[in-house]
Order: structure tokens, then C-alpha cells, then sequence
């Protein structure tokens, strides 16, 4: 399910170690546990050391042309005086297809209605960090924007590690606040504004040479508009008139997210191991559940697999409704299907081919489902309507 929009990162980054766990470490570390508005840029330099610079294309669609989304990224990692380091990224994406904007039980099943116009839309975002490292010890400020017709984000944030333990331990704290307005183009008076605060707390371990585990903990605070403008839902009755109602929901939303991770290297077989545990939760009635596994194989000195399985489970917001019943309006509503009862699965696979002077070039595709029956214990929510999306990356990254 996509991460809402104008989200705060903070991540976590640490210098980089000598021996076998030095890139497990960085990259566990530089993963942040909430998405930031730019989505790939994460996973770039997550592993790396020194200097860099990358692109990456994204490609996401939806079937019978329902949705497609082109994201071209540009980034660069640039170490400056030994102690600091400077980080930026770039992206345009473009959005084209048709909205599921109704919710109809007209036929007796709630369905989702698609507008008959196509949507062309157009975002750009750029976000920067700078970072000081220290002896044992991290600093860290980032500053992102976003902007589409109908909606736009600010954000920031700073974050810091400390390692002890002869820096087999690493204390993670980061704090973010974004600002987003959101407009409408069918609703020009429509100019509402959101804020949300974002506060992490985290611990790295390093079991043995081979092997560590990660655990963060995210609160999140969120205050004001989180009403979705373009989504309706209209309720048909056997007696009297049909009823439309707008998305309603509550002004504010506060998130807790538990991401625990283990990482080990196998050097015998040349493949490194991961798996993730994610528990989320707020006060909307949202309980979610996310197991992952992943396995990176060594093919040659060149060539490098990995494949990976995700698995997510979501039990409905409190205020979720498909349809309504006659009687009053309810103070808050929603059709929405991202807030419904469901489970997905995510199988993926990358390849990797790496030149000489560190030249890095990959290849991801990974296939996104949802359906109702999936979620854990069986019985969601019955007019969820099922979906799947495809999504194929390519990339390529110079360190120097």
C-alpha cells in the first residue's frame, strides 16, 4: 500500500566499519522507516561509501490502463572535508489514468466507479542533508519539498547515532516535522493544510561478525486536513432517494510503528540473508502486520541475484464504510479502500552487474497484490475490490 504523501523521514546513517559487517551496518542503518516524498532515494546509497552519484527509473502500472506512473530520479553523496558529507536528490514523476473516485452499491455489491477523464498529473520533489561525523557519533539535518497541482509538502528533519560497545552498539534518534497543503481541481475554494511530527528512537547490535539486528520505534502526530477530496461514496436504498457522501475523516492521526530487522552474512555461500518484522498501529482503528525475507546471492565477481517475498495484513479503520445505511450521516465516513480489512503479497527480484571502477548497474521487478481473503484470520472487508500492480526498476550508481 503506497505511504501517504508528504510523510518525514528520519534515517539513520553511520560511518562506515571495518570488516565483514560494514556494509550490513550501513545499510540497515541509512533504510528509513518512514517513506520520504522521494521514494527510491533510500535505497541508493544505503550500502556505500565515499562519494557517489545514481539514477533510477521507475515504472509502476495498474492493469487495463487504471494507472501508470513514470519516476525518474537523479542523486548524489558527496564527502567534504573528511567530516561531513552532503546528499541531494531530484525527481519528476507523471501520473496518467483513470481515478476510482465512486463507490456505488447500485448493483446490490459496493464497486469501485472509474471517472470516464483521463488524469494527467505531474510531481517534483528535491530534498538535501548535510551531516557531520564525529568519533563516535553522527549529526544530521535534511530539508525536502514536494509539489503537485493540487497539493504541495515541506518537510525536515535531524537525526543522530551514537555507537558504543567498541561501536558494536549504535543509538539511533531522529525528529521530523512536515507542512503539506492540499488543494483540489474540482474544489477551487478547497486550501487545507496538515502537519505532522514524526519522533524515532532506535538500536543497532552487532551479534557477531556475520550477523546484526536493528530495531526502531517511530510515533508519529498528525493535525489537521486528512480528508481524501476527490473520493464519494454513493448509497442506494430500496426506499427513498440515494445518498452521496464526501470523504470525512477525523483531523488528526497519530501513528506508532515498530520495524524490527535481522541481517546475516554467509560468506561460505557468498549471499547475504535478511528478514523484517513490522508492526503498525493509530488511532483510526488501523492494525497492520508486515513479515518480509529477502536473499542476496553472489553469482560471480561480477553478477549478483536477489529475491525477496513480502507479505502485509491491514484490519479496517473504525470509520471505513463501503456503503451507508438510511438514518444520519456519521460525523466521520470513508470508501477508501487503502483504510479497508485486506492482506497483499510482494514477490521480487533484482539483478545486479557491477563494471570496474565502480560502476554499478541493476534491474528490480516486483509484482504488488491485494485481496480481501488475504489478510490474516481470513474475513476481510467484503466489497474490497482486488488489485495489483507491477513495478519495474532500472538503476545504475558510480561511487568514486
Amino acid at each position: 500500500m503506497a505511504a501517504q504523501p508528504g510523510a518525514v523521514a528520519v534515517a539513520a546513517n553511520k560511518p562506515s566499519d571495518t570488516g565483514a559487517l560494514s556494509a550490513l551496518m550501513a545499510a540497515a542503518l541509512a533504510l528509513p522507516i518512514v517513506a520520504v516524498p522521494i521514494n527510491a532515494q533510500a535505497f541508493e546509497w544505503s550500502d556505500l561509501t565515499g562519494g557517489a552519484v545514481g539514477f533510477r527509473a521507475l515504472d509502476y502500472r495498474e492493469p487495463n490502463g487504471r494507472m501508470h506512473i513514470h519516476e525518474p530520479l537523479i542523486w548524489l553523496r558527496l564527502p567534504v572535508a573528511e567530516k561531513w558529507e552532503i546528499s541531494a536528490s531530484r525527481t519528476i514523476d507523471t501520473l496518467s489514468g483513470a481515478s476510482p473516485i465512486l463507490i456505488s452499491n447500485r448493483t446490490g455489491t459496493p464497486v469501485e466507479t472509474l471517472t470516464g477523464a483521463s488524469i494527467v498529473d505531474r510531481r517534483t520533489a528535491a530534498s538535501g542533508k548535510v551531516m557531520r561525523r564525529f568519533d563516535n557519533a553522527t549529526l544530521g539535518v535534511s530539508r525536502t519539498i514536494s509539489f503537485e497541482k493540487d497539493y504541495s509538502s515541506h518537510a525536515f528533519s535531524i537525526d543522530g547515532t551514537y555507537d558504543f560497545n567498541e561501536k558494536n552498539t549504535t543509538l539511533a534518534v531522529g525528529y521530523g516535522k512536515g507542512n503539506d497543503r492540499i488543494l483540489s481541481v474540482s474544489n477551487l475554494s478547497l486550501d487545507k493544510k496538515r502537519v505532522s511530527e514524526e519522533y524515532l528512537l532506535g538500536i543497532t547490535q552487532i551479534i557477531d561478525r556475520n550477523s546484526l539486528i536493528q530495531s526502531n520505534i517511530v510515533v508519529t502526530d498528525g493535525r489537521g486536513y486528512f480528508n481524501d477530496p476527490y473520493k464519494l461514496t454513493v448509497s442506494f436504498f430500496s426506499s427513498g432517494p440515494f445518498r452521496l457522501s464526501p470523504d470525512v475523516r477525523p483531523d488528526h492521526r497519530n501513528q506508532f510503528a515498530w520495524l524490527t530487522r535481522y541481517k546475516r552474512a554467509l560468506p561460505a555461500n557468498g549471499a547475504v540473508f535478511s528478514t523484517e518484522y513490522r508492526f503498525y498501529r493509530d488511532d483510526w482503528g488501523v492494525r497492520a502486520h508486515t513479515v518480509a525475507a529477502s536473499w542476496l546471492q553472489t553469482v560471480s565477481e561480477a553478477w549478483k541475484i536477489e529475491g525477496g517475498l513480502r507479505y502485509y495484513s491491514q484490519a479496517q479503520a473504525d470509520f471505513y464504510r463501503p456503503q451507508l445505511a438510511p438514518g444520519p450521516l456519521p460525523t466521520t465516513t470513508s470508501s477508501d479502500q487503502r483504510l479497508a480489512s485486506f492482506g497483499a503479497l510482494e514477490p521480487s527480484v533484482k539483478f545486479i552487474y557491477a563494471f570496474g571502477q565502480g560502476t554499478t548497474l541493476d534491474l528490480s521487478y516486483s509484482n504488488y497484490q491485494q485481496k480481501a481473503n488475504w489478510k490474516i484470520g481470513g474475513g476481510g472487508s467484503f466489497a474490497f475490490v482486488p488489485y495489483r500492480a507491477n513495478l519495474l526498476s532500472v538503476g545504475a550508481t558510480h561511487t568514486f
